[in-house]
């Protein structure tokens, strides 16, 4: 059996309509969720990009969330048990993190392939960036000012983009365009694991007007966007008027439309080579974002259902398939790939078969799910938050400073549900101390976590980078 991992980057759950959203068009992911297995309760665990591939490549926690650093070469990764099983493996991506600044997430597949042009990516310098031809200053977003839209890492993505003239020029079209060929070239096997990370819809909200015009249809409004809006700093500027606001909404629901769009021709492919008949799709968001909730765009820690609900969808060869509501963490990615390949499962990871949950109606082997950034404690943003079935906790030492909330609500209801929340909070601690989080750690949390953390106390997996290692993006904007 083939076998196909597709992780979409910033995907939120709700903004599916196989999973009720009714007013996004993603059709290419709903025609796929009828004939697949839906899963209700997935969430992200290591958050963002970067840690959350950790879980994935690795299928073990990491003292309790891994951190953002490069994939060591020692790893006993997912493509590499494959690989011994006999698999050939591929990776074909247009997240730069993979690759960008070391990262090597290259390392573990055969071949791989990267595509060019996503926010981050530094492909190009010259004299002078030319901004792509669906780029205007907006009134709307005038009070950002006249500078707003001059910076480096706009100024490093336009020149990335030079010379995007149509649909087939932008990165996500290019990715599942290239992804379509290699089912075309590998029609006849039966022992390939390809894996596609793609980038969109993570920010820029940058999007064809076609797709704009899908959701924002002001009298006027042509399509175009202002990069004055592409980066935290302006999207969440407390004056800007609910009319830019708006479209900033409408960019995101837009660039999943997006996608889904490039995604198609890639199901198109599927299904043309016949490969559905011997080859299994697993995809799934990496984490969500915030698109207006409690104020806010873009992602932040403590995380909440805006940012770990994902979807996560799987389509085997037999053609069954239904809605789990098992609780799944992107560690049991390793096991239910693996048992799909017939490949071994080391004995040191912490995962389930999720695929097999699903099958037997099973609640699996999780009760909980936890969420954060392995970082997150020194800076003092909040803990980590607890999921179950019914909401989520965001986890304070005390239980009066922690808040609940039910999914699909932005209410606080932890002054009504007292008991719940202490039942949530002792299981959150207790999980955390289950998955490896340092036992001084533990006690300082136990004992109401007063003042700063403990300075001997290890808050992640601490396997040093390279020497001089920094992430990518720390040292992107510098230069030309």
């Amino acid at each position: 059996m083939n076998i196909v991992l597709i992780l979409i980057d910033t995907m939120r759950y709700d903004y599916i309509g196989a999973n009720g959203n009714d007013w996004i068009e993603t059709p290419n992911l709903d025609r796929l969720s009828e004939q697949s297995w839906c899963f209700d309760r997935a969430f992200a665990a290591s958050f963002p990009t970067i840690p959350y591939r950790t879980d994935v490549m690795t299928g073990k926690y990491g003292s309790p969330f891994h951190t953002w650093k490069p994939l060591p070469f020692d790893t006993r990764s997912l493509p590499s048990v494959l690989g011994e099983a006999g698999y050939a493996t591929q990776l074909i991506h247009d997240t730069p993190h993979l690759v960008n600044g070391g990262h090597a997430f290259d390392y573990p597949f055969h071949t791989w392939t990267f595509i060019r042009g996503a926010e981050v990516d530094r492909a190009w310098m010259d004299d002078e960036a030319q901004w792509p031809s669906n780029w205007c200053k907006d009134p709307v977003f005038d009070v950002l000012g006249e500078d707003a839209a001059l910076t480096k890492h706009n100024y490093t993505y336009a020149r990335t983009n030079r010379g995007r003239t149509n649909l087939d020029d932008w990165n996500c079209a290019k990715l599942f365009n290239t992804a379509a060929e290699f089912l075309r070239d590998n029609a006849r096997r039966e022992n390939f694991f390809l894996w596609i990370d793609c980038f969109d819809p993570h920010e820029p909200w940058d999007v064809p007007p076609a797709f704009m015009l899908k959701y924002d249809k002001t009298p006027g409004y042509d399509g175009r966007l202002d990069p004055r809006a592409f980066q935290g700093g302006g999207r969440n500027n407390p004056n800007l008027p609910d009319e830019a606001k708006a479209r900033l909404k409408a960019s995101y629901a837009a660039k999943v439309t997006w996608m889904d769009h490039c995604f198609g021709r890639f199901l198109e492919a599927f299904d043309a080579t016949g490969l559905s008949k011997n080859t299994a799709i697993i995809i799934a968001g990496d984490h969500g974002t915030n698109v207006g909730e409690r104020g806010r765009f873009g992602k932040y820690a403590p995380v909440y259902e805006q940012e770990i609900h994902i979807p996560l969808i799987i389509k085997t060869p037999e053609g069954d398939g239904g809605r789990s509501s098992a609780i799944f963490q992107p560690q049991d990615f390793y096991a239910t790939v693996a048992n799909l390949a017939g490949a071994p499962i080391p004995e040191d990871i912490n995962s389930q078969d999720i695929l097999a949950a699903a099958r037997e109606s099973s609640a699996g082997m999780r009760q909980l799910a936890l969420a954060g950034t392995a970082r997150g404690w020194a800076k003092q943003r909040g803990f980590f938050t607890v999921f179950d079935q019914e909401g989520y906790l965001e986890w304070q030492p005390r239980s009066e400073d922690c808040m609940l909330t039910p999914y699909g609500s932005l209410d606080n209801t932890a002054a009504e549900y007292p008991d719940r929340v202490q039942n949530l909070q002792a299981a959150g601690l207790s999980e955390l101390e289950h998955r490896g989080a340092d036992p001084i750690l533990i006690n300082w949390l136990k004992n109401g976590a007063e003042g700063q953390v403990p300075e001997n106390c290890r808050l992640f997996d601490g396997w040093p980078g390279p020497e001089g290692f920094q992430t990518y993006f720390a040292r992107a904007y510098g230069g030309a």
